[in-house]
């Protein structure tokens, strides 16, 4: 039997249709915004005055007329409320941050994890740093999305593989409801979000893209039409132990040429003897830059090694290309400084070993964007997305 939509069903749709249409704007005119979501300039109005009656969005009249009554103009409202975003990609140190509707970074808070550190002290320690990022003034919060190096299990949301061995096993979710009581909690790994962090609003479907994840580990976040695919155990993307060739490198997995043995900073470190170097440095991301010194001055060992890293970048993604056909693939992470100096060398190798190579130019692109930021932008992503599906509709729209 065909379902049939109700009035409330309808009007849910359009209210949706008409917030993510002025989430992309700044400010717009009813008559601007009823031609882009294609619907009757009355719906429009009707709908504007329910959200802005919601606080979820200011109207004004524009202080510009040729003539006759002058025409409002409305625009999203970005500090409705926020979202409490939580980086635990790191196993030294975790970012919070609270960012807005449109998902902007208004303050973030950094503390320290010691290997000592039971879980419990970590938990202990958010909750701490938390009421310090706030200052006395807590904000309305949709609820609070945690992006961690770790396998997380969507069905059991149990983490496995997790980088940080206190982490392992553990049901993280039902821990941080303590931390936060009546909160809605998300739990992501760390390259989904990342990949996240890169949704655009936009009239027309969803991009298809990958994102190339760097940090102690390589994630990939795959986006099909605008929508995480996270295959059927929510395992999609463990890139970093994919085997390359002619790599023969035992990995802390076990097995040997993964890819991780030979793109990530700690691999590289490790060949060129430098583990206490990169392990005396605040962050892996300033080794990067040390890196980068060093490539540019011409050091050849680094430039080999680096330029060795490339092809094998290249090849891995010639397969991912020839396997997804995304838009464009994107680079980001703890290694962002070191890709100006070889990006044109996985360039050139993926499209030398792609199949697909002449038939369609290969978009690859890096983003020079802090690790901790991508995880809480797309973590405020996450967060947006599931409102905007789950409660939203239950506003009352008129």
């Amino acid at each position: 039997m065909m379902n049939v939509s109700t009035n409330i069903d309808v009007k849910a749709v359009n209210a949706v249709k008409i917030y993510s249409a002025l989430r992309r704007s700044r400010w717009v005119s009813k008559s601007e915004l009823a031609h882009e979501v294609r619907l009757s300039f009355a719906s429009v109005s009707n709908m504007c005055t329910a959200l802005e009656k919601a606080g979820l969005v200011s109207v004004k009249e524009n202080s510009h007329s040729t003539g006759g009554r002058k025409a409002a103009k409305v625009s999203f409202s970005p500090d409705h409320a926020y979202t409490l975003a939580v980086d635990m990609h790191h196993t030294q140190h975790i970012y919070l941050g609270l960012l807005n509707l449109r998902k902007e970074l208004k303050k973030s808070i950094r503390f320290e994890v010691s290997e000592h550190d039971t879980l419990e002290m970590i938990l202990a320690h958010m909750k701490e740093a938390y009421l310090k990022l706030c200052n006395g003034d807590i904000p309305k919060l949709l609820g609070i999305s945690v992006g961690i190096s770790a396998v997380h299990d969507p069905n059991t949301g149990i983490l496995l593989q997790s980088s940080n061995p206190v982490f392992e096993r553990v049901q993280l979710s039902r821990y941080l409801k303590d931390v936060f009581p009546g909160k809605l909690i998300l739990v992501d790994n760390d390259a989904n979000l990342a990949c996240l962090s890169q949704r655009k609003e936009s009239k027309t479907e969803g991009k298809n893209l990958l994102f190339m994840f760097f940090t102690q580990g390589i994630g990939l976040g795959v986006m099909i039409n605008g929508t995480l695919y996270r295959g059927s155990n929510g395992f999609a993307g463990e890139l970093g132990h994919l085997k390359v060739s002619g790599v023969n490198t035992q990995c802390k997995c076990g097995g040997t040429g993964c890819l991780r043995t030979v793109a990530t900073l700690e691999s590289i470190a490790h060949n060129l003897d430098e583990i206490k170097i990169i392990r005396s440095m605040e962050s892996s991301v300033n080794y990067a830059a040390h890196l980068s010194e060093r490539y540019a001055a011409g050091e050849k060992v680094v430039v080999d090694r680096l330029d060795f890293t490339a092809m094998k970048l290249g090849e891995v993604m010639a397969d991912l290309f020839d396997l997804f056909n995304p838009e464009e693939i994107i680079l980001g992470g703890n290694m962002s400084r070191l890709f100006p100096h070889i990006i044109h060398i996985i360039k050139q190798q993926c499209r030398t070993l792609s199949n697909l190579a002449t038939e369609v130019d290969i978009q690859i692109r890096y983003i020079d964007k802090p690790t901790y930021e991508l995880v809480l932008t797309g973590g405020s992503e996450k967060m947006f997305q599931h409102w905007l599906a789950s409660t939203f509709p239950k506003i009352p729209v008129g």
